[in-house]
C-alpha cells in the first residue's frame, strides 16, 4: 500500500508538470525552433518562387509588356510574411508589412493619376484607400506586438 501511494503521488506531480509546461506561452525564440522544417521548407520555397515571379515581371515592365498593379510584389511581401510568422520574426514581419504598405501607396497615387484624367473612378481611388488604411494598420499592429517583451 505505501508503495501505491508513492507511484501515485509521482503520478501526479508528472501530470501536473506536464500540464503546466504545455500551458506556457511559447517566445519568439522557441517558436522558431520548433516551427515544423517541411512547413518552413515549404513557406521558404513559395518565397525564391515569388522573388523570381516579381523579378521576371520587372523585367517585363522595363519592356513595356509587365503589369504595374503591384501584384507581384504584394505576393512577394505576404509571402515573406508568413515565412516571418513562422519563424517568429518579428523584425522581418515587420519589414515585409512595410514593403507591401509602399505598393500600396504607390497603387494610391498611380490611381490618383488616372483619375485625374478619367482613366479611373472615384470608387477605385476609394478602394486602393482602404487597402492603404488596412496596410498601415496591419504594419502599427506588428510595431507595437514587436516593441513588447
Amino acid at each position: 500500500m505505501k508503495h501505491l501511494s508513492t507511484i501515485i503521488i509521482i503520478a501526479v506531480s508528472l501530470l501536473a508538470a506536464n500540464a503546466t509546461r504545455a500551458q506556457t506561452p511559447r517566445t519568439s525564440a522557441a517558436a522558431g525552433a520548433s516551427s515544423d522544417s517541411a512547413l518552413v521548407g515549404k513557406l521558404r520555397e513559395i518565397v525564391t518562387l515569388r522573388q523570381k515571379l516579381a523579378e521576371a515581371n520587372e523585367r517585363a515592365v522595363r519592356s513595356g509588356r509587365g503589369e504595374t498593379d503591384g501584384h507581384y510584389e504584394l505576393a512577394l511581401a505576404e509571402a515573406r510574411l508568413q515565412l516571418a510568422r513562422e519563424l517568429g520574426q518579428r523584425k522581418e514581419q515587420v519589414a515585409a508589412l512595410e514593403d507591401a504598405l509602399k505598393v500600396q501607396r504607390r497603387r494610391l497615387e498611380d490611381a490618383k493619376r488616372r483619375a485625374e484624367v478619367g482613366a479611373a473612378s472615384p470608387e477605385d481611388v476609394d478602394t486602393i484607400r482602404v487597402e492603404v488604411l488596412e496596410a498601415e494598420v496591419k504594419l502599427l499592429r506588428a510595431q507595437n506586438s514587436s516593441n513588447r517583451p
